[in-house]
């Protein structure tokens, strides 16, 4: 099996490869809007997206157009904070260049958070971006988790290390996943 940063880099290829990312992008949203498990939660933590990552932005209007409380991650040297997030205005670059909120940070419970994600497999195990600040967050998150991928970072099988948790869903263009834990 190849090691994570490989994994990343192969992935990281396909997407850029991709045809009609938008056309996509707007299938996911779709299938992820039509969720019970969007539509019941009140409040959603929600990465903006980064580069070639499935474009978050249709998903933050809806969590508005819905009055949903949206909170958005700001990297920290003890780990994720989520902030308010109720226009594009409250943002700048932060860690990697990932845009943050410059929101002050509140203790609001999450109902359901959407978790950023390079490569997955069918079990809702992935690997992020090295940093580990989500597999921390998550340890003590009690809401419900789906991540938004292209097909093409969902694959058979990839290394999982015993801090890894999954997520419950993962939306891609073709499908929903309701993933299920091996019992390993």
């Amino acid at each position: 099996m190849l090691d994570k940063q490989t994994l990343r880099h192969a992935v990281h290829e396909q997407i850029r490869l991709l045809e009609n990312r938008a056309v996509a992008d707007a299938a996911i949203i779709h299938t992820v809007a039509a969720l019970p498990e969007w539509r019941d939660a009140e409040s959603v933590a929600l990465t903006l997206s980064f580069g070639l990552e499935v474009d978050t932005r249709p998903l933050i209007h809806l969590a508005w157009q819905a009055g949903k409380t949206l909170l958005v991650p700001k990297v920290t040297k003890a780990g994720l904070t989520f902030h308010p997030l109720k226009s594009f205005d409250d943002v700048e670059p932060g860690v990697m260049g990932i845009l943050e909120p410059t929101t002050p940070r509140v203790d609001a419970s999450v109902d359901l958070c959407v978790v950023p994600g390079r490569v997955f497999d069918r079990c809702g195990y992935r690997i992020g971006w090295g940093g580990g600040y989500y597999d921390r967050f998550l340890t003590t998150y009690p809401g419900r988790t789906l991540s938004i991928a292209y097909d093409v970072q969902v694959l058979p099988e990839i290394p999982i290390e015993s801090h890894d948790i999954p997520v419950e869903l993962i939306v891609t263009e073709r499908e929903l996943i309701r993933c299920m834990q091996s019992s390993s």
